[in-house]
């Protein structure tokens, strides 16, 4: 099903309306640092939604065997659903974000498409999975992953999701600059950091961040990002996207590693 966005956030602030059935723990992990800042400046607002209230047993369990057989519990469908219907409380375009590692790669790029929406909703499952008619029976639903690997829970997952999106809303960092220059958010890894003392085990912070030359600085971190990401994470550069002063630069690096290559192997 596609993603129907419901249009740029409000001055109310963006909403996070969480499905779990741990809501004591992840709203825990929440509450520390710029996060639990923008809670409690009300920049951010979060929700929770325990399926376990919807549960029609008096133990108020909401897993089940899994038809087939196999390992594991699986979590029942309707109790999601029904938390899903809650967190909407009557707006269908409300769209819903399912954790699973069978979901499209989270990155910096759609975290920045959340941040501009005025709330989502995210699911959470725990056991072996959720019961495949929780997201056939969702509209305006997708599939999200944070990485090709499983976690014991959706919680954890959840948090990097929650994080990664409300830096991203003004306000939350104490410097809106901050955002521009972090890594991925212009497609590169960041530059290095250095800070007091100038000088640790025999190494120095570079001259050129001690010179007051801002604009030379400015060109250094640009060279020193692009650098970072051909050797660390080459997958990101897009040369059809760089200007042809930025190519130069990868090309002037290629040769330069090229050199150390050659020389190390005389």
């Amino acid at each position: 099903m596609l993603l129907l966005l419901i249009g740029m956030r409000s001055n109310k602030g963006m909403k996070f309306n969480i499905v779990t059935i741990f809501p004591n723990e992840l709203s825990q992990s929440l509450s520390y640092g710029v996060i639990g800042n923008a809670i409690r400046d009300n920049i951010i607002k979060i929700n929770y939604f325990d399926p376990r209230i919807h549960a029609d047993n008096k133990h108020d369990s909401i897993d089940g065997k899994p038809y087939g057989g196999g390992p594991g519990m699986v979590m029942q469908a309707r109790p999601v659903l029904e938390s899903i219907e809650q967190a909407r409380d009557g707006n269908s375009d409300v769209p819903v974000f399912f954790l699973s590692p069978q979901g499209k790669r989270f990155n910096q790029e759609k975290a920045k498409e959340l941040s501009e929406l005025d709330q989502i909703i995210i699911v959470s499952s725990r056991y072996e999975g959720l019961d495949q008619r929780a997201i056939d029976q969702t509209d305006n639903h997708e599939e999200i992953s944070i990485g090709d690997f499983v976690l014991s829970g959706g919680e954890t997952a959840c948090a990097v999701v929650i994080d990664a999106v409300a830096r991203l809303i003004p306000g939350v960092l104490g410097d809106d600059e901050s955002v521009i220059e972090e890594s991925f958010s212009n497609g590169l890894l960041e530059y290095p950091h250095y800070t007091r003392p100038s000088e640790v085990n025999g190494q120095d912070v570079p001259g050129i961040l001690l010179s007051g030359d801002h604009e030379k600085i400015k060109e250094w971190r640009k060279i020193q990002s692009l650098r970072n990401t051909f050797i660390k994470r080459p997958d990101l550069i897009d040369e059809s996207k760089l200007t042809d002063d930025e190519i130069k630069v990868i090309d002037d690096i290629k040769n330069c590693l090229l050199y150390t290559s050659d020389a190390a192997d005389e």
